[in-house]
């Protein structure tokens, strides 16, 4: 399956939000846009990319993962902008989007697994230099992305 199929796949399966229905402490924290965002934010249509790159859906424990991946590959991220995140995403945030602490959990995995890659700042990557009509696996690999290492650190997803 190319990364192209994959990604029209994603977003003719799930419902992708627009940004107006975003709750206002989202955008605030994770859109790149906003004068507060932390480092790893990503417009939406880079992040549905990366949910597409990571094989993940759009349920709760997939969003944190993502969202921690994200922010791992940041180079930039301070410790302080980690625990920022946590708490607002486990306080703040509305119900419906609220991170467990399991999920605070599979946020860490993620960050780990991005920290360790070799590519920087995935939020920012122009997908238009990619030519996304080649295999998910190799795109994946372009990005350093490897089975067996994703599908460790996505143990805990249900």
């Amino acid at each position: 399956m190319t990364f192209q199929y994959a990604y029209e796949k994603f977003i003719n399966t799930y419902s992708t939000v627009e940004q107006t229905d975003i709750s206002f402490m989202i955008w605030l924290i994770e859109n790149p846009k906003s004068p507060f965002h932390l480092h790893g934010s990503a417009s939406l249509k880079d992040h549905d990319a990366i949910h597409v790159l990571l094989e993940c859906g759009q349920s709760n424990d997939e969003e944190a993962f993502v969202i921690g991946f994200t922010m791992g590959t940041d180079d930039r991220i301070k410790p302080w902008e980690v625990k920022l995140f946590k708490f607002i995403s486990h306080f703040l945030y509305p119900k419906k989007n609220r991170f467990t602490k399991a999920q605070i959990e599979i946020f860490n995995n993620g960050f780990k697994y991005g920290s360790s890659r070799s590519n920087n700042r995935i939020g920012e990557v122009d997908w238009t230099e990619y030519n996304l009509d080649i295999p998910l696996k190799e795109i994946q690999l372009e990005f350093g992305i490897m089975d067996n290492e994703l599908s460790y650190f996505k143990r805990d997803i249900k």
